[in-house]
């Protein structure tokens, strides 16, 4: 859940900007998300957004004189959308998985691409954007699941074109300006960048911002975030991390505060599917070895670092590492901060961060 206080706006409001002028604040609540963020607005003048896209909501708060407008942040997120969502039949993305095989060459993708073949090697090899089959076939993607827990068979069969990196090819040609039309010379490939494609519009709103002479702000997409520049009144943002529960809003673990840095929280405990068969859970966390879902030792992994599309990607990435590979990351990546919670029935829940908490 997204929590922010801030001066009293019409219930529901969609894509529409107010001007912040006073520091008594109302709450509002997103839901959908595993962050919350808390604090009083400066008094000073501020643009706040916020609405709805992507299937969940946003929330972005623009400091300075900054000339930007609410169909500038419609236009942002609907032009990334074309380009990202495998939900959309006519997006780019969709376009070079279908069966034409054929998208353009557009800044947006080029960038995907290269961020892909970035924190593939990052994490050697645990973030695969190959994956995207196999994250149809256990029903995290667009369609309904087909395969079941112990289709042995099934999974090797729709493993065949994981792991393949012939695809950065693409991210080695691609301008993002050219006339090129971009392919996939497997046919039976399928990218899917969803593990960082929402950090990645958060990262591209903050860049317009800053283009339109915001001097900070404070971007939200789905409890992805990041900040830039500081507030009138020099306070920080202050994040909270939800404990994780399955169905429910629960309290907070920490309050971290966040300045010039991106945050993004990955969990199992809400994005998983129950077999019919046992009635037990598997999450949405794959093995990019086996194609198999993880048993994680994390229940929630809270990366914090330069960009949000790295920050989203590599909390995905700590979920699959689990705790003590996690660490070990940390350890060669002194730039990076993370706030892992993990445990079990016995135990209860732990929490091991990097920062001073």
């Amino acid at each position: 859940m997204i929590l922010e206080f801030h001066q009293k706006m019409s219930p529901l409001m969609t894509l529409e900007a107010k001007f912040l002028k006073e520091k008594k604040a109302a709450l509002a609540a997103f839901f959908g998300a595993l962050l919350s963020i808390v604090g009083c607005q400066s008094s000073e003048n501020a643009l706040y957004f916020e609405g709805q896209a992507q299937a969940t909501t946003f929330h972005i708060t623009v400091y300075g004189d900054a000339n930007v407008e609410v169909d500038d942040i419609h236009r942002w997120l609907a032009d990334y959308n074309h380009v990202a969502s495998p939900w959309d039949s006519a997006s780019l993305i969709s376009a070079l998985n279908g069966p034409g095989m054929l998208a353009p060459d557009h800044p947006y993708l080029c960038e995907m691409l290269k961020l892909g073949r970035e924190l593939y090697h990052l994490t050697d090899g645990v973030l695969d954007p190959t994956l995207g089959p196999i994250i149809e076939a256990w029903g995290f993607g667009v369609g309904p699941a087909t395969l079941s827990p112990g289709d042995t068979a099934g999974l090797s069969q729709v493993m065949l074109a994981v792991g393949d990196t012939a695809w950065f090819r693409l991210a080695n040609d691609c301008t993002g300006h050219s006339a090129i039309k971009m392919y996939l010379e497997r046919q039976d490939m399928e990218l899917n960048f969803m593990s960082f494609s929402q950090g990645h519009s958060v990262d591209i709103v903050v860049d317009s911002l800053k283009a339109r002479g915001a001097t900070a702000a404070f971007v939200e997409i789905g409890g992805e975030l990041r900040t830039f520049g500081v507030k009138p009144n020099g306070t920080p943002y202050a994040v909270g991390i939800e404990l994780p529960q399955e169905g429910k809003t629960s309290g907070f673990a920490y309050t971290l505060t966040i300045e010039e840095r991106a945050l993004a929280t990955s969990g199992n405990y809400r994005n998983f599917r129950v077999d019919a068969r046992t009635g037990g859970h598997y999450g949405h966390t794959l093995d990019a070895r086996t194609g198999w879902p993880i048993k994680t030792d994390v229940l929630s992994a809270t990366m914090l670092g330069p960009t949000c599309a790295t920050a989203d990607g590599m909390a995905t990435a700590a979920m699959a590492m689990g705790l003590e590979k996690t660490k070990q990351w940390l350890s060669m990546h002194p730039e990076w901060d993370a706030l892992l919670i993990y445990g079990n029935e016995k135990d209860g829940l732990q929490v091991w961060s990097s920062l001073d908490l």
